[in-house]
């Protein structure tokens, strides 16, 4: 077996995504191949030969049997073409690719799994789509199967944990390797919004979900613009158009970190929170943040001077916060940037990640 880990994706990366596609774009596509192989490295199915050869695979498959979806034919066809079972260990970032190649996997290999949600994968999906039962209890099956499998359990830190503490079992041996991500995005326009000078320009950015807290966000500044007229409130992400006083939605946005580099706080109120790309990449354009402290973001806490952190499960925590002394921007306070550049940057992560490599490779050669 080739004494080397495979980390196996099946599908292409994209560092606009959030959870493990992102993550892998931000961290890893473009670093040196020493103790890794991604799947798309040695299978890529936009080539057109393989993919009129997949489709013919996937055409005589469908004339046989009914009862496998695409995706699910997808991936347990890279992961033969791949010869994936050849490698020592193999390094799954989602529940389901794993549980779509379970039975093909080796007793001999070395199951990797590094979850990416910040609460069970089966009740996030759930969150979007409660009607689909189905789909829900086949994750549920999934990410329980991923973790009884999993001889190593990577995590970003310690306090993410108890985020799967219903799925750990005594075989799992778990690492830490902090996240890490990208300063910039290929190719984008860096220039600065035009925001009211005379205003506390606050952000949120993301999902409009419960576990983001998007409601409290809402809640709090709320209460506080009844005290401070001077704040403003800009809302970046899909959702439902929010017209009132003091808060202007910008919907989905291209350029998330024009905005960080142009607003005077970033808030953040997570319920529970994994180790968020967002936030790394918030920090790396210096921008000050105001964020709830749980789990994977307890690192956070006393981190720098431009980091304020508070408990979400504290009523008005986020509201007493946003009707104190709020300050305009201080540009030349590095301290974000700093945290950046020593603990938080991809580089930062891909030393991180080469360690762990070399302790699991160097203890099965």
């Amino acid at each position: 077996m080739k004494n080397k880990i495979l980390i196996f994706f099946p599908r292409q990366t994209n560092i606009n995504a959030g959870g493990p596609s992102g993550f892998l774009a931000h961290n890893l596509v473009d670093k040196p191949r020493e103790y890794f192989n991604l799947s798309t490295d040695l299978f890529e199915l936009n080539n057109p030969f393989e993919k009129n050869k997949y489709r013919l695979n996937r055409f005589y498959h469908n004339l046989i049997s009914k009862n496998i979806d695409k995706e699910t034919f997808k991936t347990r066809y890279i992961f033969k073409k791949i010869q994936a079972n050849s490698y020592k260990f193999i390094f799954f970032h989602e529940d389901m690719d794993y549980y779509r190649v379970a039975d093909l996997i080796s007793e001999k290999q070395i199951v990797i799994f590094q979850p990416h949600c910040p609460e069970l994968h089966s009740e996030e999906y759930k969150t979007y789509n409660p009607n689909d039962i189905a789909m829900y209890h086949l994750i549920q099956n999934a990410e329980q199967a991923a973790f009884n499998r999993a001889n190593i359990i990577v995590l970003p830190n310690l306090e993410c944990k108890p985020i799967y503490k219903s799925l750990i079992n005594e075989s799992n041996q778990f690492y830490y390797i902090l996240s890490g991500a990208k300063r910039t995005y290929p190719d984008q326009n860096l220039e600065p919004k035009t925001l009211p000078k005379n205003k506390i320009n606050l952000m949120y950015i993301g999902r409009r979900n419960y576990t983001k807290g998007f409601d409290i966000v809402l809640d709090s500044f709320r209460k506080a613009y009844k005290k401070n007229p001077n704040l403003n409130l800009f809302i970046i992400g899909s959702g439902e158009k929010i017209i009132e006083d003091g808060i202007i939605d910008i919907g989905f946005s291209k350029e998330p970190l024009n905005w960080y580099r142009s607003v005077d706080y970033l808030i953040n109120a997570n319920r529970q929170s994994y180790f968020d790309l967002s936030i790394i990449e918030a920090i790396s354009t210096g921008v000050p943040i105001i964020m709830s402290h749980n789990f994977g973001h307890l690192y956070y806490q006393n981190k720098s001077s431009l980091i304020q952190t508070y408990d979400i499960d504290q009523p008005n925590s986020l509201t007493e916060i946003l009707s104190g002394h709020l300050q305009k921007r201080n540009y030349q306070n590095l301290e974000n940037i700093s945290l950046y550049n020593h603990e938080l940057t991809d580089e930062c992560y891909y030393a991180r990640f080469s360690e762990f490599a070399k302790k699991i490779l160097g203890n099965n050669t």
